[in-house]
């Protein structure tokens, strides 16, 4: 039987600790995972520190909150994590041979069930978070 993952949600308002949105995140969404960091000025994505809390490594000041939800695409939660927080988020899956992915361009007009469910289908490891 497949698991309905258009119901299922994971949301943060900056108090949740990084390691733990991840681990919502690949609970929810089993074939995915998330990276969150910055992009430093040499133009290279650099993770950050998963023990601290969104609001003690946001980039922005104020106050919003992002949720994941099955049937948001993954490029509105880039733009929204990144308006919210000032942060880089990269939804990534692990492939059968395991190896690592970020998601390509064809994949950010996918909703995360959409993505999810393809990466199922192709073999991708399931429960892998960076």
């Amino acid at each position: 039987k497949k698991e309905n993952c258009m119901a299922r949600e994971v949301s943060t308002n900056g108090r949740k600790k990084v390691e733990t949105l991840m681990k919502e995140f690949n609970a929810n969404f089993p074939y995915l995972n998330l990276t969150i960091g910055s992009m430093g000025e040499d133009s290279k994505f650099h993770s950050c520190d998963r023990t601290k809390t969104l609001s003690e490594i946001r980039l922005k000041k104020g106050s919003g909150e992002v949720s994941f939800s099955g049937r948001k695409k993954v490029e509105t939660i880039e733009k929204e994590f990144h308006n919210n927080f000032g942060l880089t988020v990269q939804i990534c899956y692990t492939t059968k041979d395991g190896k690592g992915y970020y998601t390509a361009e064809s994949d950010n007009k996918k909703t995360l069930t959409e993505l999810n469910r393809e990466k199922e289908a192709r073999g991708c490891q399931k429960d892998i978070w960076y």
